[in-house]
């Protein structure tokens, strides 16, 4: 589609050509490429790997029922914030430490210890998800994998 008045035109006969390439795309063809589109997983705030994932799952299994939804307002009184726990303004509990308490427990306090019932690996992705929450990039709700978007997209 080069013509001499787009050479001739340099960079506004550029953004006239594009202009007029984009307004004679029909508009269902516009939305069928942005639906067909992947998303933006620079701006994707729920999108995590997959060990965040699990913990994210574990998490709303054994967790939620004392420090809170999505990591977010303790129900019980002396159950920590635990966003605030982890993070370098906070108490900046190390992982040693987060593992610890939470294999171990601390009775006095009324947590259980989780040894029982979570190996160290579970426990470890429940610190990334915690810590993911901490540190803001993770927003509050279910989050997803870029494998359950692609298996998404796959799906007709």
């Amino acid at each position: 589609m080069r013509t001499k008045h787009f050479v001739r035109g340099g960079l506004v006969g550029a953004w006239v050509t594009a202009a007029v390439v984009m307004a004679w795309v029909p508009a269902g063809r516009q939305r069928a490429a942005a639906a067909a589109a992947p998303r933006d997983t620079v701006r994707d705030s729920l999108l995590v790997s997959d060990s965040i994932y699990q913990g994210w799952k574990w998490w709303h299994v054994y967790c939620f029922r004392c420090h809170g939804e999505d990591a977010m307002r303790p129900i019980l009184p002396n159950a920590p914030d635990l966003r605030w726990a982890v993070s370098p303004t906070g108490a900046n509990f190390p992982r040693d430490s987060f593992f610890n308490t939470a294999w171990n427990g601390r009775p006095t306090k009324g947590m259980p210890a989780w040894n029982v019932l979570l190996d160290s690996a579970a426990i470890n992705e429940v610190y990334l998800y915690v810590k993911a929450r901490s540190d803001g990039w993770l927003k509050p709700g279910r989050p997803h994998r870029l494998s359950d978007l692609q298996q998404k997209n796959k799906s007709p």
